[in-house]
């Protein structure tokens, strides 16, 4: 990981003008009298790297410092938020608190570029929005079929032309690499309209440069890959048939990801937290199954993770058997997990300080009898610190199934056996201990616990 991020840092700094002093001045009205956030994009993940107050007029100002990697930067408060791109010049604007649309900026080439770019192809796809779908569905032999074909051709070639003036003309900035990437497809309108969405699909990543450095550095990349997965989204496809989609789409993605480790390597990163978040564990399963890991030359730190976590979901898939443990619990009894006796075993990794548990740990009770457990067995593994917040805890909201609690954060063995990041976390055992379910919400697993 350390070489990668040496090698990142040189690929950018060599774009880079020397070093001086930059600020940021922003004015924006609903940001008045509060915090404002200057944060790092890295892929899909946002870093606070500074913070500045604005005036009663939402005046606001950072002093970037020289090292300041150039990239996409996000300027966020009171859950409003602009990005903006730096690359060694003063960014000063004017906004109301939304985005794109609703930003002018007064001071830097990029941005102004930038936000030019985003009117018009917004703009444009609002309008294409409305246009394309009658266009499918309008006769070809009324006069006005004509006049509809042009002027959905003329709003795609707007942005076309406003995208290629900015890689053409300004090849030398950051803009130039984002627009590139960010522009969409122009369609062959003769095509049949079922034939278009597989023509997109061929030719989505036409002018991707998946070696490009500064996409590792912007949302730029994360937003095309979302973009092109949902075209394989049908609203008449149930879960399995949109997973089954998906491991297509991915396929196709990480392919072109192998001509750069480095890049492979972020990619499948945020494609395995993404699909993780959604609870598509046959696309994770696919991913830690078929990924080229084992190809890459370099066994970087990011590489090293990405194998754990990957052997983790692999081995915590549904069907295998749940990891053993043995602990003693709350009333000093030693727990066995594969001693337990019962048709379903519940394993929830809460704690006391965890307000989603608060809200769902209580939704449970009505499922569980402690008196009679062969139906179902609660085992609660708690990633307390605090021994009294977590008694009391289980005090207050009358938690009479199996408490165990470590005391050692994420870092007690039974969550890291499990990979538990979040809590609350759910794994349903059948009576043969092996992972019948991993429900990510309360509805899902109540629809489980309900069902015989």
């Amino acid at each position: 990981m350390k070489k990668t991020l040496i090698f990142i840092t040189a690929v950018l700094l060599s774009m880079s003008l020397p070093a001086q002093h930059y600020s940021i001045d922003g004015t924006v009205p609903a940001f008045k009298n509060s915090n404002v956030y200057l944060m790092q994009i890295t892929m899909d993940k946002q870093t606070v790297i500074d913070t500045a107050r604005s005036d009663s007029e939402g005046n606001f100002h950072f002093d970037l410092p020289e090292e300041l990697p150039i990239g996409m930067y996000r300027i966020f408060s009171h859950r409003k938020m602009m990005d903006i791109i730096y690359h060694n010049e003063n960014i000063r604007f004017v906004s109301n608190g939304n985005e794109e649309n609703n930003i002018q900026i007064i001071e830097s080439v990029e941005n102004m570029l930038y936000y030019k770019y985003l009117y018009i192809k917004n703009d444009n796809q609002n309008k294409l929005s409305i246009l394309q779908p009658v266009l499918a569905q309008y006769p070809k032999n009324d006069t006005f079929y004509s006049v509809l074909y042009n002027q959905v051709n003329k709003l795609q070639n707007q942005i076309e032309e406003t995208a290629e003036n900015i890689i053409y003309n300004y090849r030398n900035l950051l803009v130039a690499h984002y627009v590139k990437v960010d522009k969409p497809p122009v369609i062959d309108l003769s095509l049949p309209p079922e034939q278009q969405k597989k023509w997109i699909i061929k030719h989505y990543f036409d002018d991707m440069d998946f070696a490009d450095s500064t996409l590792l550095v912007s949302n730029i990349l994360t937003s095309k890959i979302i973009g092109y997965l949902s075209l394989y989204q049908d609203p008449n496809m149930n879960k399995e048939q949109m997973e089954d989609a998906f491991i297509q789409a991915i396929d196709t993605v990480l392919e072109k990801c192998l001509v750069w480790n480095v890049m492979y390597e972020s990619v499948l990163d945020y494609l395995v937290g993404g699909f993780e978040n959604y609870g598509f564990e046959k696309v994770l399963q696919h991913l830690a199954e078929y990924n080229h890991l084992d190809e890459m030359c370099e066994n970087t730190e990011k590489k090293k993770e990405l194998e754990h976590k990957l052997e983790l979901i692999s081995r915590l898939a549904v069907g295998k058997p749940a990891p053993a443990f043995k602990a003693v619990d709350l009333k000093g009894d030693t727990i066995d997990l594969y001693k337990i006796k019962s048709e379903k075993i519940l394993l929830v990794f809460w704690a006391s300080w965890c307000p989603h548990c608060a809200e769902t740990l209580p939704e449970l009770k009505k499922y569980y009898d402690p008196a009679h457990t062969g139906k179902l067995q609660i085992v609660a593994v708690s990633v307390d610190e605090d021994k009294n917040s977590w008694e009391q805890a289980i005090a207050d909201k009358g938690y009479n199934w199996i408490n165990i609690g470590e005391m050692k954060g994420w870092d007690g063995t039974i969550p890291e056996k499990y990979g538990v990041v979040a809590t609350p976390t759910f794994f349903l055992l059948d009576k043969d201990k092996k992972i019948a379910a991993k429900p990510n919400n309360l509805q899902e697993l109540e629809s489980l616990l309900k069902n015989p």
